[in-house]
């Protein structure tokens, strides 16, 4: 009998790694799926010298422009 109880054990951890695996697949797709693509720039804190490329500093000015819309 000690086989049966071995085999009842091995199959019920093998459900749970299981269960554990769709578990946190789902967690990741919803994290993926309620994501914001990606972090924004605050322009107005941006530095202003040397640091920031010529295309930070035009959009930064786009931004300001909006604003003030």
């Amino acid at each position: 009998m000690g086989r049966s109880q071995e085999t009842f054990f091995k199959k019920q951890r093998e459900k749970n790694r299981e269960r554990k695996k769709r578990e946190k697949l789902e967690k990741k797709e919803n994290r993926r799926a309620s994501s914001t693509g990606g972090s924004e720039i605050d322009w107005d804190s941006a530095p202003e010298n040397k640091t920031m490329t010529k295309d930070e500093m035009d959009q930064k000015a786009q931004n300001r422009q909006q604003t003030k819309d």
